[in-house]
């Protein structure tokens, strides 16, 4: 398999800068492959995780049944196309539900493939476990950096290298939840750890009850997928997370 280069514009994690191939390089390396001895099974791409938008496989798909009929002249009849992931779960916004992004694909391999439709990957892993997992997490400290500020500091026992590391520049935005209801005021939310980058959320906009103190349990809402897998390390002393199956 051979991996093409997307844009993974519309993602909430994306993919595609590290790893993949511009569209020649791609034929280039599926000949050489073939004229090695191997077989050359396919194209995969990945349009980046937590993609909100069911049309960005359209373009790759379209690129993807280029190289297969352009390969198919030259005598290396391609069989595969994967997909990749980034199907999305709501974390503090709506998003559209899975069965869209299914027809759009549908439709995108329709109209590349015909009826003659290639061997089809996917990997749906935050989709499939985002919405099962909880994180309990507990307010270790509240302070403002001076008498006139606003914004309240709010530290909680789990941060970027004890789980949360998709919150690398506020990429993923967990929603979250209190059994405080009072009213809200802006927060800055950072972990526990002495590394100045364990920021959470600082420029996102979160807000928190005025009435938060030491102590305090803050629910970290639809944190099934790529949390405690990357927690496996205890950082800083800070053990990994416990993970509790129900």
């Amino acid at each position: 398999m051979c991996r093409v280069l997307t844009t993974g514009e519309n993602a909430g994690w994306p993919l595609s800068r590290k790893f993949g191939c511009d569209l020649e390089m791609a034929e280039e390396l599926l000949l050489l492959a073939h004229k090695l001895g191997l077989h050359a099974e396919g194209i995969t791409f990945h349009v980046g995780s937590q993609q909100t938008d069911p049309t960005q496989w359209r373009r790759p798909l379209r690129e993807t049944g280029e190289l297969f009929r352009s390969l198919a002249h030259k005598g290396v009849n391609l069989e595969t196309v994967n997909i990749g992931g980034g199907f999305p779960v709501p974390y503090e916004r709506y998003v559209l539900p899975v069965i869209l992004f299914a027809e759009t694909i549908h439709e995108a391999l329709h109209e590349v493939f015909g009826s003659s439709q290639p061997n089809l990957m996917l990997e749906p892993g935050r989709s499939m476990v985002g919405e099962a997992g909880v994180i309990q997490t507990e307010v270790v400290l509240v302070s403002r950096k001076s008498r006139a500020e606003e914004t309240r500091w709010v530290y909680l026992d789990i941060g970027k290298f004890g789980g949360l590391a998709e919150t690398l520049d506020e990429s993923i935005k967990y929603a979250m939840r209190t059994t405080r209801t009072g009213e809200l005021g802006p927060v800055v939310l950072a972990g526990p750890t002495c590394d100045s980058a364990d920021i959470l959320y600082e420029k996102s906009g979160y807000s928190l009850p005025l009435d938060l103190e030491i102590g305090d349990r803050i629910e970290i809402m639809n944190a099934g997928a790529y949390t405690s897998s990357y927690s496996s390390v205890g950082f800083n002393g800070f053990p990994p997370l416990r993970t509790i199956c129900i």
